[in-house]
């Protein structure tokens, strides 16, 4: 085909093309015929997605790429307000002078709509006729009607009356490319529920909006309607929680405007609770004709058979998100074939890709919408639940395997996870899940699975100091066992629960949870349990500053564990003991009780804890007065192979390394250790162990004679001191803050903190260090004439 262009001066546009060895001459209008190429109005209610708008308009802004087409794909889930993205750009295009002179052609394809869809070919009839184009001179073939579309947009585009065609709702179809323009100038917008990366275009994926730009939305659609309404601005909360319910979904916020609009004196909160307390929320995103519901079903509706298995089978999976191989065992199909499915349904957009690759979520809505699919389905889904649980137990157990193992793993571990990091990887990555996992089979009365999963799930959670997920999963977990009537279980989770309220600076729960563990063990005459629940119990005592009690629980703890022919239970409880009679002042039992437990370790082949016992005889020898020996002993504990002290323990024994550090006097390298704990302290969230941190880095800074950067350390570590709820630390810091405050001359303010220092010692049972205290105190007032604060007076 041909065509020739002549620009009258009249401002029409002669266009001749040969069809069919005819040769045919038109005449092209000035503007296209607004009731066929019309563009519809577009909303005045538009938040978000400026980001989007911009990129698509610096791409549409004269003049035209050069080597490129002037295309802009827009794509997302049904309800991401992708036609309303293509409408707002349109009209803001044309009202820039310059950039479309000859107008716009529009058409609605309506493509995953079977009782409205336009053809292709049929789009082609109207936007030619749109073109001016005379019925009798469209041609009846998707060709020839392609053929004059193009060379009719390329004539209006060389004499200077560029054209904007926008394409709304394209159905995934490999003749979408007759619709395309043929020149370089004319630019296209088009909107797609499926991928269009076979275009050469800008592709702009919607996903849902912020909750803050989904808040926006919502109050200026109230706003628009209703100028007055002042809802969300006085329900903030309420309204952010809707948006998350409504998982910023635009077309869900504009049908809730709709029904606020109807309803003004309703509160935000009493929808609110509505959409969570709904066991399904997508039947409240309907009004009238327009349904949440609805527009998924038209994306459904156009999947395979077995990409539609897929997509609801994977709703069942209990965390925000999944992988290929968990979907793989829900779907029970090959981990290649899943992928497969998966990439289709992402094409589609039903799910999102995630990071890291081969993670994958699906919209909070979609889900739902799958998961009523799901359940009145002929699906077997009760199979896929228990492989999928059954995935997550074996897995989990192989991964946290690996953590205890990290050197000689067994064949399993080593052959699915080859070293430490890969399987802290994939924890890390389905953590969420896991917790989910045991929570739901918990609560679905699946008492073994939960059990089951909670043992190797919560050992992961404690070691990467996950400490309030380890918790609930453990409650859980106490709970099914009791159910079960598995006491030696329950007194094994108990035990575990009482470490975790430790850690927590929960300390009489955690002493409570470990007596009713004690107990049990002690009916089931279960000497082995016994004694590891008397160890922790001694950890707690020993935080409670129950010394005796704690040196005792030890001491019977390593005798149970002797007698039960486990060394390395005694080597522990004897390590336990050491760092407990290094408090109690006694340094040479204590040097003794550790070399044993140190040797028995050895023997054992036992790295890990030896590695940690080396770290509190370093301690001890630094106490002792051999700072250059306990170097020795602490360089032997760090210098370990790489995986074998999780980043909590290296953390802690870096903090101590550093306090030997100061005691040899290299107080530069000693801050450079205590930096790199104090890091990771932060990154773990382990607030106490940063507290501490930060209070040796403030004793550096004194004796560096830095004042001003020792208090600043010390006021943080009292902050987190008293987040953490310990009353000791506090008063640690509050004696080490009133140092440095009397060497700045504030010794009103220094008397002050030791006065609170010394009830505080007093409080938690120190009496020694209360007394202490004290006395320094009275050598203050004495010394400088400085009155005792009433309000702080101790007693």
């Amino acid at each position: 085909m041909t065509f020739n262009v002549e620009n009258h001066a009249s401002g029409n546009i002669a266009f001749s093309y040969v069809f069919q060895g005819q040769n045919i001459s038109l005449t092209l209008p000035d503007r296209q015929d607004p009731a066929l190429a019309g563009l519809p109005r577009q909303s005045a209610v538009f938040k978000g997605r400026h980001v989007e708008m911009e990129q698509a308009l610096a791409l549409l802004q004269p003049p035209a790429p050069k080597n490129s087409a002037c295309t802009v794909a827009v794509t997302g889930l049904a309800g991401t307000g992708k036609t309303e993205l293509l409408l707002q750009v349109a009209h803001q295009a044309l009202k820039n002078e310059g950039w479309f002179p000859g107008g716009v052609l529009f058409a609605d394809l309506h493509g995953y709509d079977n009782k409205r869809k336009v053809s292709v070919k049929r789009a082609l009839g109207t936007l030619l006729r749109a073109l001016g184009i005379p019925q009798q001179h469209i041609p009846p073939g998707i060709d020839d009607r392609a053929n004059v579309y193009r060379s009719a947009l390329s004539a209006l585009s060389a004499a200077g009356k560029r054209v904007l065609v926008v394409l709304d709702d394209i159905p995934p179809t490999e003749k979408l490319r007759y619709l395309l323009p043929g020149d370089m100038s004319t630019a296209t917008l088009v909107s797609s529920r499926h991928s269009l990366t076979e275009l050469e275009a800008l592709t702009l994926i919607l996903r849902e909006l912020p909750i803050a730009e989904g808040a926006d939305l919502l109050e200026e659609a109230l706003r628009t309607a209703l100028p007055e309404d002042s809802r969300v601005a006085a329900e903030t909360d309420a309204a952010h929680r809707i948006v998350a319910l409504c998982g910023g979904l635009p077309l869900a916020l504009r049908i809730l405007a709709s029904a606020l609009t109807d309803t003004p004196k309703r509160p935000l909160s009493h929808l609110c609770r509505e959409l969570e307390e709904n066991h399904s929320r997508l039947p409240l995103l309907s009004r009238e004709k327009r349904t949440v519901t609805a527009a998924f079903e038209l994306s459904y509706r156009r999947l395979s058979k077995e990409q539609a298995r897929l997509f609801r089978l994977i709703s069942m999976h209990p965390g925000p998100d999944f992988s290929t191989e968990s979907a793989a065992k829900a779907y029970g199909g090959e981990i290649e074939e899943t992928g497969r499915l998966l990439e289709d349904l992402n094409r589609r957009n039903l799910v999102e890709p995630r990071e890291p690759y081969g993670r994958w979520q699906q919209h909070s809505l979609v889900r739902l919408y799958s998961w009523d699919l799901l359940i009145s389905s002929d699906d077997s889904w009760g199979e896929g639940i228990a492989r999928l649980l059954a995935y997550y137990y074996e897995m989990a157990s192989l991964a946290c395997g690996r953590l205890r193992r990290p050197i000689e793993p067994d064949s399993a571990e080593k052959s699915r996870f080859p070293d430490r990091s890969m399987a802290l990887e994939w924890l890390e990555s389905e953590r969420s899940s896991l917790i989910a996992a045991a929570l739901w089979a918990h609560s679905a009365g699946d008492d073994l699975m939960c059990v089951a999963l909670a043992v190797p799930l919560a050992y992961f959670l404690r070691e990467m100091h996950y400490l309030e997920d380890a918790r609930r999963v453990l409650t859980a977990a106490i709970q099914s066992s009791r159910k079960r009537k598995d006491y030696h279980r329950e007194a094994g989770l108990l035990s575990s629960l009482g470490v975790v309220l430790r850690d927590m600076r929960k300390l009489d729960k955690s002493a409570r949870k470990h007596r009713k563990s004690i107990k049990i063990c002690q009916k089931l005459g279960d000497r082995q349990a016994l004694a590891g629940a008397l160890n922790n119990l001694g950890l707690s005592l020993h935080e409670q500053r129950k010394f005796k009690q704690a040196l005792a629980a030890h001491t019977e703890a390593a005798r149970l564990f002797k007698r039960a022919g486990d060394r390395n239970g005694a080597a522990q409880a004897l390590s336990n003991a050491g760092e407990t009679l290094i408090v109690l002042d006694r340094m040479e039992e204590s040097l003794r009780t550790l070399r044993k437990a140190a040797k028995i370790f050895q023997n054992q082949g036992d790295l890990h804890s030896h590695s940690q016992v080396l770290g509190i005889l370093a301690k001890v020898t630094r106490i002792v007065g051999m700072p250059e020996q306990a170097i020795e002993l602490h360089k032997q504990s760090l210098e370990m192979p790489d995986g074998l002290l999780t980043p909590h323990e290296r953390a802690i024994e870096l903090s101590n390394f550093g306090g030997t550090l100061v005691a040899a006097g290299q107080l530069d390298t000693a801050l450079t250790a205590q930096q790199e704990a104090l890091d990771v302290f932060r990154s773990l969230g382990d607030r106490r162990s940063e507290a501490m941190t930060l209070g040796n880095m403030a004793r550096v800074r004194q004796q560096q004679e830095l004042w001003n950067k020792a208090m600043s350390l010390h006021t943080h570590a009292m902050e987190l001191f008293l987040e953490s709820k310990d009353d000791h630390g506090l008063a640690f810091e509050l004696s080490g803050l009133a140092v440095t405050l009397l060497r700045q001359g504030h010794n009103a303010e220094a008397l002050e903190n030791l006065m609170l220092a010394a009830e505080l010692y007093q409080q938690t049972g120190d009496a020694q260090s209360a007394a202490v205290a004290l006395s320094h105190a009275d050598q203050v007032r004495k010394q400088n004439g400085v009155a005792i604060p009433a309000t702080t007076a101790w007693a």
